[in-house]
C-alpha cells in the first residue's frame, strides 16, 4: 500500500498535479531515467528522517491534498508562487537518502566542496532545493504556463 501511493500514478490522479507529473516524467530523477534509481514523489516530498515521521507526514499531506481537492478553489492556486516555498515540501532527508556520499564526493572537487561546505558544516539554513530547485521537474514553469495564468 505504501508503494502504491508513492508515485506519480497515484499523486497524479488529481488533475491539479498534471503539470507536475508531466515535468517529472521528463526529468532525469523521474520518468526520463533509462536505468538506475527513479525517484518517486514521496522520496522528495515526504521526510525520511524516521519511519514514524514518514508515515505521519504522508498521512498528513495526503489528507490535506484530499481536503483541498474537495473544498479549495483549485483555479485560484498559484503554483508558480508555491514554488518559492519549496523548502516546506521538499525534504533534504529524501535527497540524502540517494546522495548519501555527497559530502565525501564534494570534498574531492573544489567547486562542489565550496558549494556544499556550509551545508555540511551546518552554517547555512539553505536546503538542497534552495540551490537545486529545478531537480525533479524538468521545465515545470513551461508546464504550469500551459494552465490558466500559471495556475491550475
Amino acid at each position: 500500500m505504501v508503494q502504491g501511493t508513492s508515485g506519480e500514478e497515484f499523486c497524479g490522479g488529481c488533475h491539479t498535479m498534471t503539470p507536475m507529473v508531466k515535468s517529472y516524467r521528463q526529468d532525469v530523477h523521474g520518468g526520463a531515467r533509462d536505468s538506475g534509481v527513479q525517484a518517486k514523489c514521496t522520496q522528495c516530498h515526504i521526510p525520511h528522517n524516521n519511519t514514524v515521521n514518514y508515515m505521519f507526514m504522508k498521512a498528513r499531506f495526503g489528507m490535506h491534498d484530499a481536503w483541498a481537492q474537495l473544498t479549495y478553489d483549485l483555479d485560484a492556486i498559484d503554483w508558480q508562487a508555491k514554488r518559492g516555498h519549496s523548502e516546506g515540501y521538499v525534504f533534504d532527508s529524501g535527497c540524502m537518502k540517494c546522495h548519501a556520499n555527497l559530502q565525501q564526493a564534494s570534498e574531492s572537487t573544489a567547486v562542489s566542496f565550496v558549494a556544499h561546505k556550509p551545508y555540511f558544516l551546518g552554517t547555512t539554513e539553505s536546503k538542497c532545493v534552495t540551490c537545486h530547485s529545478r531537480v525533479g521537474h524538468k521545465d515545470l514553469s513551461t508546464h504550469l504556463a500551459k494552465t490558466s495564468k500559471g495556475k491550475q
